[in-house]
C-alpha cells in the first residue's frame, strides 16, 4: 500500500525536522525541499497544516523557518498523517452493497484499518529519523 503523495511529503518534512531537532536555528522550507526532493511550494502548504495541528511552529523573517513543537519521540506518524489527510477519507467501496459477503469484507477492512492505525500510532518521528540515511548537503 502506497502513501498518498500529500502524506508522503508531509512525513518527509516532519522526519527532516526530526533529524534536525533540536537545531539552534529554525529549518527553512527550501532546505527541507532540497534534502527531501519535495516541491518547496507544496511543502509550505503542508507545513501550515502541521502548524495548525500544533505539530510544528514557525518563525518569520530571514532567520525564520520551522521546528517541531515537541520532541520527535512524542510525535507519531499517525499524527502527521491525520494533519494532512483529513480530507482524503471517505473512499467508498466498489463492491455490491447487497453481496452476501459484504459483512465479511467490511469486517476485514475495519480490522486492516485498525491494525494500520495502531502501527502508525506506535511509530514516532524519532523512529523514522533513526531509520533514514540523510544525504550530505
Amino acid at each position: 500500500m502506497r502513501l498518498h503523495s500529500k502524506v508522503e511529503y508531509a512525513l518527509l518534512a516532519a522526519v527532516d525536522l526530526a533529524a534536525h531537532h533540536p537545531a539552534s536555528a529554525p529549518v527553512k522550507t527550501r532546505e527541507i525541499a532540497s534534502r527531501t526532493g519535495a516541491p518547496a511550494k507544496y511543502l509550505g502548504q503542508l507545513l501550515l497544516l502541521l502548524k495548525a495541528r500544533m505539530l510544528v511552529r514557525s518563525t518569520r523573517g530571514p532567520t525564520g523557518g520551522y521546528r517541531l513543537m515537541r520532541p520527535p519521540e512524542l510525535i507519531s506518524a499517525a499524527e502527521v498523517m491525520d494533519a494532512v489527510a483529513s480530507n482524503n477519507r471517505g473512499h467508498r467501496s466498489r463492491r455490491p452493497a447487497h453481496s452476501p459477503y459484504s459483512s465479511a469484507l467490511n469486517w476485514l477492512s475495519e480490522g486492516l484499518a485498525e491494525a494500520r492505525r495502531d502501527f502508525l500510532s506506535s511509530v514516532t518521528l524519532a523512529d523514522l529519523a533513526a531509520r533514514s540515511r540523510p544525504q550530505q548537503t
